[in-house]
C-alpha cells in the first residue's frame, strides 16, 4: 500500500497546480449549489430534479479532500531536494559501489553511512574529529579509490580492524547542499527568517534523506551490505 500511495504522490507532485485550481472549481460550485438551496431554486440534471442537500455535501466532501492533497503535495515538494539528493547519492555511489566490491571478491560488503543529528556534522572539521576518533579506536583508517566498472572511480574510507576484518565508512556530504535551500526557503516565508525554523526544516530534510536512502536500499535488495552509524561510531565487523 505504502509503495501505490508512493507513485500516487510522485505522478501527482508536478500536477499541484491543477489540483488547487480544481479544488477552487469544486468549491465554487458547491457555494453555486448552496446558493440556489437557499433560495430554493430547483436543479435538473438531464431533466431529473436533483436534491440541493446530498448535492452540497459532495462538493464540500470533494473540496475538501483535494485541499488536503493539495497540501500534501506542497509539503512534499518542499522535501523534494532531500529526495534527490538521496537518489543521487544511492544511484551514483552506494550502489555502485557496493556492486563493485562485490566483484572484487568481497562476499559481504559492509558500508557504513555516518547519519547527523545536525547538519554541522558533515563539515570538515566534525569530519577531520570522527575520523580522529576512529583511529584512536585502535582501528587502521584508509581511503582507497576504487574503480568502478558500473561508474566513475569514487574514493571509499576503509576501517580495519585486522587483516581479515574490515568495513567501509562514508559522510554524505552531499546532505550539505540542503543549507542554501533552507536558507532561500526559511527567508522566503513572511515573518519567518528565525534559526529555529531553518534549524526544524534542516532537521526534517535530514530525515527525509534518510527516509528515502533506506526506502532505495531496500528495493535495490542490500540491506545486508548497508549500515548506518552516528557520533558515537559503534562498528560491527
Amino acid at each position: 500500500m505504502k509503495g501505490i500511495g508512493t507513485k500516487i504522490g510522485k505522478w501527482l507532485l508536478p500536477h499541484k497546480k491543477l489540483i488547487k485550481w480544481i479544488s477552487r472549481i469544486v468549491n465554487i460550485l458547491g457555494l453555486i449549489v448552496l446558493a440556489l438551496w437557499v433560495s430554493c431554486t430547483s436543479i435538473k440534471l438531464f431533466d431529473v430534479e436533483v436534491d440541493h442537500e446530498p448535492l452540497f455535501v459532495m462538493f464540500t466532501v470533494i473540496y475538501a479532500l483535494l485541499n488536503q492533497v493539495y497540501r500534501w503535495l506542497l509539503n512534499e515538494s518542499e522535501y523534494s531536494p532531500a529526495y534527490a539528493l538521496a537518489a543521487g547519492y544511492f544511484n551514483n555511489f552506494i550502489s555502485p559501489v557496493v556492486t563493485q566490491l562485490k566483484e572484487d571478491g568481497i562476499k559481504t560488503p559492509v558500508i557504513y553511512i555516518y547519519k547527523p543529528e545536525v547538519i554541522n556534522e558533515l563539515f570538515k572539521e566534525n569530519v577531520d574529529r570522527i575520523k580522529a576518533e576512529i583511529r584512536n579506536n585502535s582501528f587502521e583508517l584508509s581511503e582507497i579509490n576504487l574503480t568502478l566498472k558500473h561508474g566513475r572511480a569514487r574514493d571509499v574510507l576503509q576501517v580495519q580492524k585486522s587483516k581479515t576484518k574490515s568495513v567501509y565508512f562514508d559522510f554524505p556530504n552531499t546532505l550539505t547542499s540542503i543549507i542554501p535551500y533552507v536558507d532561500y526557503k526559511v527567508n522566503s516565508r513572511e515573518n519567518n527568517t528565525s534559526e529555529e525554523a531553518k534549524r526544524k526544516l534542516i532537521e526534517e530534510l535530514i530525515g527525509k534523506f534518510y527516509d528515502k536512502l533506506d526506502e532505495l536500499i531496500k528495493i535495490d535488495n542490500i540491506s545486508d551490505n548497508i549500515k548506518f552509524c552516528d557520533k558515537k561510531i559503534e562498528l560491527e565487523f
